[in-house]
């Protein structure tokens, strides 16, 4: 008989060739049993920008300028998250300034500005189920247009999550139709008996990433202290500490980034780096500020001295508070003079609440 396959020299070519058909059988196979989110994750990070901390803008005509906001973020080193639409509608129909997002070209024109300035551009919008088909067309345009990632402002209550698990599962499959691999988040109001009035299984199925919403100041009401004793989770302090660690334990089984979101508005400025140091500790290397109009330029600062990924150390002695002074060019000031003047005043959008009354609502009333 003929020499046995064993028994003959393979070469280093034969080898090799026989070493990549095996290992890319054994892939297709790996890839057809693991959970979508692997197979997204894997090939997000071809793309993925350095991790950054973001700030959220809600609207231009109350939050500030396109070119004032991206030069200061730029300055600090901070990345964006806009809101592109509501539902089904986009935001040039609540937000009275002339470069509202009207719809996907004007999200590429502002993209191309923001990114041009240095700053990373990302999109968010608030999510309702009222047309699952449209509102997963609405996410991919604007992924299409030139948006790093999308977070849908997933939250109970009025103007915000209407639909029904159902629904949300298609939303999710039409969105993984369109953008099989696009990074898209959902942000959520993390209160133990507020997070499942939402449904959370089917979105994280169809998403990337947990975007908690902790505003420790907003939160301090004695409703609130008796609902986290209720869940479990007594405290004498609604600290951001407190928060953090609560929240860590509530999302820990869902296997999903969690990018916390701050209260901008911080009564105490000097929680923002406790904040910050918590989350760290907590494997949260990334964090994100509502909002910007509402945040002290201190605070963007003390971020843009403590970037995403890096242990974060004890804040610089405090810096005056922004004026209308001083409006930075396109090219930074070294001394990071901010352009907007900022409050130490809660936003109006973010009052306390109680344990039955859901966060008051994004959704800005339509220009008449």
């Amino acid at each position: 008989m003929g020499e046995s396959i064993l028994a003959r020299r393979m070469t280093r070519k034969t080898f090799l060739k026989a070493s990549a058909v095996t290992m890319g059988a054994a892939a297709v196979t790996l890839g057809a049993q693991c959970d979508p989110a692997i197979i997204r994750r894997i090939h997000q990070a071809k793309t993925a920008p350095a991790p950054h901390h973001r700030v959220w803008v809600w609207q231009f005509a109350t939050d500030g300028s396109p070119e004032q906001i991206a030069a200061n973020l730029a300055a600090n080193g901070l990345g964006i998250v806009l809101k592109t639409h509501d539902g089904v509608d986009w935001m040039s129909r609540y937000d009275r300034s002339p470069q509202a997002v009207s719809g996907p070209a004007q999200v590429e024109r502002l993209a191309r500005m923001f990114e041009d300035h240095g700053v990373r551009f990302h999109a968010w919008n608030v999510i309702k189920g009222i047309d699952p088909p449209r509102e997963a067309q609405m996410v991919a345009d604007v992924l299409n247009a030139g948006a790093r990632s999308v977070v849908l402002d997933l939250e109970a209550g009025a103007g915000f999550w209407v639909g029904t698990p159902d629904a949300a599962r298609w939303f999710g499959d039409e969105l993984r139709r369109r953008t099989p691999f696009g990074r898209v988040d959902i942000s959520i109001d993390p209160r133990p008996w507020r997070i499942n009035l939402v449904p959370m299984p089917e979105f994280v199925a169809a998403t990337d990433g947990i975007w908690p919403q902790l505003y420790w100041d907003t939160f301090n009401s004695a409703g609130n202290f008796d609902g986290y004793r209720r869940a479990g989770f007594p405290t004498s302090t609604m600290s951001p500490e407190f928060l953090l660690n609560t929240t860590s334990v509530l999302l820990q089984d869902y296997d999903r980034e969690v990018i916390p979101v701050g209260q901008g508005a911080a009564v105490d400025p000097g929680t923002w780096p406790r904040f910050v140091r918590r989350a760290s500790e907590l494997g949260m290397g990334t964090v994100s500020v509502w909002r910007y109009g509402v945040t002290r330029y201190d605070t963007l600062v003390y971020l843009g001295d403590n970037p995403a990924g890096v242990a974060p150390q004890p804040p610089r002695t405090p810096r005056a508070t922004a004026t209308r002074s001083a409006s930075p060019t396109r090219t930074p000031k070294p001394s990071r003079t901010p352009t907007p003047s900022v409050t130490r005043t809660p936003s109006p959008t973010r009052t306390p609440t109680n344990t039955r009354t859901p966060t008051p609502t994004l959704t800005p009333t339509p220009i008449p």
